[in-house]
């Protein structure tokens, strides 16, 4: 070694008082500190690679100076035998508390079954996991003994039960990236570093006014948002189930009463978000502004069916089970909305019809204000025919109908007396017209032919004469089969 050579060694004292060292080159050295104004901005990345520089550095010295010592060791130790405790403790507790909670349930709900009951039942596994770490660790440091890997096992099993939670609150597509958000949150919670990280992630984002639109605030109003909004809905539905209950109450002014609460409540949803979120409620005067001029220019058809809607609910001229008329399509009313209608033909084919017509267009309510309806059918019998005997077998061929009213009765009428044969009609009378009109006529009918046949009583046929004037000529042609 030359005399103006320089030897670099690196060394770290054990617990035992011995040091060791070894050789490194000057390359190896540690770059100076950081100036002050460096420090206070590194981020929590920066922490942790300075947290862990001893342990790249010099692996065997440091897991000999705080592993494998015996006063790091036998609380190491002892932890894990605790830890190992509250995992058998809550595998042996888990049905237990699955058990008494379905007791408890069967008081509000029966049976107490659906995604939400096994939801809760999935979280009592690691909601009992976590309450025994928390609790071992607080005896642990009550008695003086270091609790740091119980800590991060309690971490751990918080974040386990968060995830059962989220794979029951949020859409499939959303549950793995969340539980993945989840887990790295914890593994720096249980680090010690989870207040670093937040305070950064606080930090990073383009400004907004006196706010910054960091990460934490994006998930905070992503969080606030979806809470309130399930909240509404789920609490429109159970409105809606109650008012849909009430027995005086017409059914069209059911569904505006619950397309009301529906609106009302997601209204109030968004309102509580933004003021969760410390936006000022001043700044709806702009978005009611810019929502304004998109009604008016891009929005009118929707607008227009919405308003149709609120008219048709309040005033009542349509309602479900209507049997309406619309465009010659003839079909029952399933159910109204605030932008359509459902009607459902005798066929099976449901029609979306949008209110905006129903208002505008001529309708034909066969179950406005009665839902008696009279029905007619023409028929012809020869002259030859006693008239009165045919009425009366027509009429009695009507009544013979289940479906056909007996008040008003069934009436026959004598129409025209044509060329070829008299016309008659008969009317009668159903109060069910939504299960159908052809189907009863036909019925009808087929009774007047059975009640005709019976009695000799004839249909004419058509006939045309043609008349051939003397002297005039008629062209045969014979064309044979296939030919032209």
């Amino acid at each position: 070694m030359e005399e103006d050579s320089v030897t670099y060694q690196k060394c770290i004292t054990g617990s035992d008082g011995l040091s060791y060292c070894r050789q490194i080159a000057a390359e190896e050295l540690p770059a100076a500190p950081p100036p002050a104004a460096e420090a206070a901005t590194a981020g929590p990345l920066d922490h942790a690679r300075a947290a862990l520089a001893p342990v790249i550095d010099h692996p065997a010295g440091w897991a000999h100076a705080h592993l494998l010592q015996p006063s790091v060791l036998y609380p190491a130790l002892i932890q894990a035998g605790v830890i190992l405790g509250a995992l058998l403790v809550a595998l042996v507790a888990t049905p237990l508390g699955k058990r008494a909670m379905n007791v408890s349930l069967r008081k509000f709900v029966t049976p107490p079954r659906g995604p939400l009951m096994d939801s809760l039942r999935n979280l009592i596994g690691p909601a009992i996991l976590a309450m025994l770490l928390f609790a071992a660790e607080a005896m642990l440091r009550g008695s003086g003994q270091p609790a740091a890997l119980v800590r991060i096992a309690a971490s751990l099993a918080i974040a386990w039960a968060l995830i059962r939670a989220v794979t029951a609150l949020f859409p499939p597509g959303f549950r793995k990236p969340l539980g993945i958000v989840i887990w790295v949150f914890a593994v720096f919670n249980a680090f010690g570093v989870l207040d670093e990280v937040m305070a950064w992630l606080s930090s990073i984002g383009p400004p907004f006014g006196d706010r910054t639109i960091s990460p934490v605030f994006v998930a905070q109003a992503a969080g606030t948002a979806a809470l309130f909004l399930f909240g509404a809905n789920w609490l429109s539905k159970k409105l809606k189930t109650r008012v849909d209950e009430l027995p005086q109450v017409e059914p069209s002014i059911r569904i505006l009463l619950g397309n009301a609460l529906q609106i009302g409540l997601f209204f109030g949803a968004v309102v509580l978000t933004l003021a969760g979120l410390g936006i000022p409620l001043s700044g709806l005067a702009v978005l009611g502004g810019a929502l304004g001029v998109g009604l008016g220019f891009g929005m009118q058809q929707i607008v227009s069916n919405f308003i149709s809607g609120v008219i048709l609910l309040s005033d009542r001229s349509i309602k479900p089970d209507d049997l309406i008329e619309v465009d010659d399509q003839i079909g029952v009313v399933k159910s109204l909305g605030l932008r359509y209608a459902s009607v459902v033909t005798r066929d099976g084919t449901e029609h979306l019809i949008p209110n905006e017509m129903l208002v505008t267009d001529k309708v034909v309510n066969w179950s406005f204000s009665d839902k008696k309806v009279r029905l007619r059918r023409r028929m012809r019998i020869e002259y030859e025919t006693d008239l009165e005997l045919a009425i009366r077998l027509m009429e009695e061929g009507a009544r013979g109908v289940p479906r056909v009213l007996m008040e008003p009765p069934p009436k026959g009428f004598v129409m025209e007396f044509g060329e070829e044969a008299i016309e008659l009609e008969i009317r009668f009378w159903i109060e069910d017209p939504e299960n159908g009109k052809s189907n009863v006529t036909s019925d009808v009918l087929r009774a007047i032919w059975k009640n005709f046949t019976a009695n000799g009583i004839d249909i004419p046929l058509r006939r045309e004469e043609v008349l051939i004037e003397p002297g005039s000529t008629i062209k045969v042609e014979m064309v044979p089969p296939g030919g032209e």
